[in-house]
Order: structure tokens, then C-alpha cells, then sequence
């Protein structure tokens, strides 16, 4: 099992606009199972949080981010990383899990993300707390694509083709805010993100 702690720190006046997260991993995942563990987060967190603003703030951010970075990604991954095209949002901000030391707990919103599933098995997700607003699903969302972005540079090829995967899902098959989606849209971004890399001649 891995296991991934996020807590999302009370904002600060200097940068009011950045949401500040800090990320502890316990345990690692393989470099090929961290698009599947983000893409099973993204379609159940939008599930979660319904219709709403937030879950279109939260697909608006990722899919304006996925078209721009799309035309990039057979770019060397240094280029593309200091043009800045691997910040999928300035409203993020990551921070040392320490950083809140003598800020109250309960001004800090900790969730954990736990990945289960034998060798060889597609893992499952489990995020606690089980109820938790809309904004926090979307820090939630956009943080785990940012830790992932930064640590893996597949991940961070992979992932522009998987979101966008998941807008033709949406717009052609079923709403983010449907059961069939938090099942299906997973499996599909999958499919339409391997067909891709096949046909541009780069199997991912």
C-alpha cells in the first residue's frame, strides 16, 4: 500500500491568491501506475463533487493547461520545464509539511490518499475524509497532478492526453457527475491515450 498525506495550509497575505499544499508520500508507486491512480482520483473526485462550480473550475484549469501542454509534449522535457509549461496553475503552490508549525489543526485540511492492489492488479483508490467540501476536492485533483508532473517526466507527457481524454468522454458519453463516469471514463482515457502514442509513433 502507498499512501499519500496532503494538507492544505491556511493561506498566507502574501501570496492570498496560491492555494499552499504539502504532499508526504509513504511508499512509491511505479512510474506507469501513477496515470492510472490519477486518472481513477480525477473521475471519482468529480463524481464526488457534483454539478457545481467548483467541479467546472477544476476542468477548466486541467483542460486549458492539457491543450497548451499537448503541442509540447515530444519536447525535451528540460525545454518545456523552464519555458513553465509543466505548471499546470499558478494558484498552487507546494510548501514543506512543516510549514504551519504553530498554526492551529484546525485551520489545516489533511486528506489522505491511499493506493491498495497485489502485483500486477490495477490498483484501487480510497481518499479520506470521506466528506470534504468541493474546493478541497479540487486542490486535491490539481495537487496530486502537480506532485506526479514534477516527480515523473512520463507522467507529466502522459497526462495533457489522458485530460483531454476526459473531456471527449464527458462531452460524448456521460457527465463527470455520473456513476457511469466515476466507472467508465478511467478506462477510456486509458484507451484513447495508448491509440494516441501508438498513431504519433511513440508508444507510451
Amino acid at each position: 500500500m502507498v499512501t499519500f498525506t496532503l494538507k492544505l495550509h491556511p493561506r498566507v497575505p502574501e501570496t492570498e491568491a496560491r492555494q499552499r499544499v504539502s504532499v508526504l508520500a509513504d511508499g512509491e508507486l511505479p512510474e506507469y501506475g501513477q496515470v492510472w491512480v490519477w486518472d481513477m482520483l480525477y473521475a471519482q473526485q468529480l463524481f464526488a463533487m457534483g454539478e457545481g462550480a467548483s467541479a467546472d473550475e477544476t476542468r477548466e484549469a486541467l483542460e486549458l493547461w492539457a491543450v497548451n501542454m499537448s503541442s509540447k509534449i515530444f519536447q525535451p522535457h528540460d525545454h518545456i520545464r523552464l519555458k513553465g509549461h509543466l505548471q499546470i496553475t499558478d494558484d498552487l503552490q507546494f510548501v514543506a509539511p512543516e510549514v504551519s508549525e504553530g498554526v492551529s489543526e484546525g485551520s489545516i485540511q489533511a486528506i489522505t490518499l491511499r493506493v491498495e492492489g497485489a502485483g500486477g492488479e490495477l490498483p484501487s483508490i480510497r481518499v479520506s475524509p470521506d466528506i470534504l467540501p468541493s474546493d478541497a476536492r479540487h486542490w486535491l485533483i490539481l495537487a496530486v497532478a502537480q506532485y506526479f508532473v514534477d516527480q515523473n517526466p512520463l507522467f507529466a507527457r502522459e497526462l495533457p492526453i489522458h485530460v483531454l481524454a476526459f473531456r471527449k468522454y464527458h462531452a460524448d458519453i456521460n457527465r463527470p457527475e455520473t456513476a457511469a463516469a466515476a466507472e467508465e471514463a478511467p478506462f477510456f482515457a486509458i484507451q484513447k491515450a495508448m491509440e494516441y502514442f501508438q498513431s504519433a509513433g511513440h508508444a507510451g
